[in-house]
């Protein structure tokens, strides 16, 4: 489903307004039931990282989990991630994600991040974090991974990152990292912003980088600026080609947005709702509209766990810029590594 627009806008709303009881009552609640959850933290035997954000959907945690995992895969480090398993039938008790599971039964994320990290990953699902995370400890995970994990307070950690959208160039529809500033149901956010402070850093995506090894205020956190972009060799077999751009994402047109960016040209796009279900009547309705674009079809990894193999061109993500390496090496000081 998507979000309402006047969540997006810079000032308030009459809409906002009108819902601001609402949305004081549900921050109170938040604010209590996180300092609740705090209190009763599971505390596990290796280091733990948390990703996350304050806002609902769509502000590209699941990239950076994918290229933290990966660098400490490279470590020689046992990674685990562990996530909800959204939308999976089968993520209510601790459950490892395998070349067996499909979207439905563990969640689109889940298997996208199983079938895009090096086979030596982890993936776990499941409700109650601190039993998934005691699950992955004992199965031999070295460094613990929490994707969307700020508010999840259940599970102590070492590190906290809190993932931004950043501020749009001129001329871009791209939400503002906060929206308006207010929480459910009247604004995005999934706590009062004052909830930003637990933060280790924030790391805000596509805006222009640092110095090197300058971390700026942002928010009134310290910043690391980092780059997702698609990958080249993704992108090679859509060059030169029409396109037909379809995601279901919290936020598509960010999608959208790096293709046109890395020089596509886009016949048409097609945003759906966040962790949609594609029917056989969607599918069909998208490849002839490729059809009739002489277009070939592209689509997130997320999107493409839910997919046919070969429906679409899957664009991959990396992660980079000159922020990267201080980032990675202020958790190599929180980690003690």
């Amino acid at each position: 489903m998507k979000s309402p627009a006047f969540w997006w806008q810079p000032h308030l709303t009459l809409p906002a307004a009108l819902l601001w009881p609402l949305a004081a009552l549900y921050g109170a609640v938040a604010v209590r039931h996180g300092a609740w959850r705090a209190k009763r933290a599971y505390y596990a035997a290796v280091p733990v990282i948390s990703v996350g954000n304050l806002t609902v959907g769509g502000s590209g945690k699941t990239p950076l989990v994918q290229a933290l995992a990966q660098h400490y895969a490279t470590q020689g480090l046992q990674v685990a991630v562990v996530l909800r398993g959204y939308g999976g039938h089968e993520a209510h008790d601790p459950l490892q994600v395998t070349f067996q599971h499909t979207a439905a039964q563990v969640g689109d994320e889940a298997l996208a991040l199983f079938r895009a990290l090096p086979r030596g990953v982890q993936v776990w699902v499941g409700r109650h974090r601190p039993s998934v995370v005691r699950r992955a400890e004992a199965a031999g995970a070295g460094l613990i991974i929490l994707d969307d994990g700020f508010q999840r307070r259940d599970v102590a950690r070492d590190a906290d990152l809190l993932v931004l959208n950043g501020h749009p160039p001129a001329g871009q529809h791209q939400p503002q990292p906060f929206g308006n500033g207010l929480c459910l149901p009247a604004g995005p956010l999934r706590e009062p912003l004052a909830g930003r402070t637990r933060a280790s850093w924030a790391v805000v995506l596509n805006e222009p980088p640092t110095p090197p090894g300058q971390a700026l205020p942002y928010y009134g956190l310290v910043a690391y600026r980092v780059q997702v972009q698609p990958t080249a060799a993704s992108l090679a077999p859509l060059q030169g080609h029409p396109v037909v751009a379809f995601a279901g994402l919290g936020h598509p047109e960010k999608f959208f947005s790096s293709l046109r960016q890395a020089g596509l040209t886009l016949a048409t796009t097609v945003a759906l709702p966040d962790h949609v279900r594609y029917r056989p009547a969607q599918l069909a309705a998208l490849q002839r509209e490729a059809q009739a674009q002489h277009a070939r079809l592209a689509t997130t990894s997320k999107d493409a766990a839910k997919l046919p193999q070969g429906f679409a061109q899957v664009v991959e993500t990396t992660v980079s810029g000159a922020d990267w390496p201080s980032l990675l090496a202020g958790l190599a000081v929180k980690l003690g590594r």
